[in-house]
């Protein structure tokens, strides 16, 4: 007999919170399936219906992060050329909504892993192809991992700036920097 939606998605779901509790007070890399199911009040097997480790628990959990950021941004905007202000409102707005979980997954120790996931999720949204030559790749790159470090640098700090200030100097990149540097012949 299958187990209706609602119980795999909230056993699921136990998973991940207590996961995400556990990593508030201890690095990532050291939390066990032991320490997550105790928590979660399931046992090891039940875990393993689910995920096959905690590093699949956290492709999970960046994966619907970044499922719930894009449809936010299709359901407010539909699809929007590249650097749209109203796309990177919509990833703070995102990252606001879930502080706590995203301020683990841009943790230092997970930082490079999550903004590559991030990069290839966002750059096929963003529609990023064309002529794709070495020096566009270094440039996009440079945009977007500069970008992501400023909303999770921002994101964690006490003294973090207004949104708006840090759409601002993101549309300045993109417009002073970005956009120019990607439309000069190669």
């Amino acid at each position: 007999m299958k187990k209706q939606p609602e119980v795999t998605d909230a056993t699921r779901e136990a998973f991940i919170d207590a996961f995400f509790q556990l990593a508030k007070g201890k690095s990532i890399n050291r939390i066990t399936i032991r320490e997550i199911t105790s928590l979660a009040g399931y046992n090891r097997t039940t875990f393993y219906r689910y995920f096959e480790d905690v590093y699949a628990l956290v492709e999970y959990a960046e994966d619907e992060f970044l499922q719930m950021t894009r449809k936010t941004a299709e359901d407010r905007y539909g699809k929007m050329p590249l650097g749209e202000r109203q796309f990177f409102e919509t990833i703070i707005s995102c990252c606001h909504q879930n502080k706590d979980r995203v301020s683990i997954l841009m943790s230092e120790q997970n930082r490079a892993h999550f903004m590559r996931k991030a990069k290839d999720n966002v750059g096929a949204y963003l529609n990023w192809n064309g002529s794709d030559t070495p020096k566009k790749r270094i440039i996009r790159d440079v945009y977007f991992y500069g970008i992501f470090h400023a909303i999770s640098i921002n994101l964690q700090s006490q003294d973090a700036l207004p949104d708006e200030d840090l759409l601002d100097m993101i549309q300045t990149m993109f417009t002073s920097w970005y956009l120019p540097e990607m439309t000069r012949d190669a």
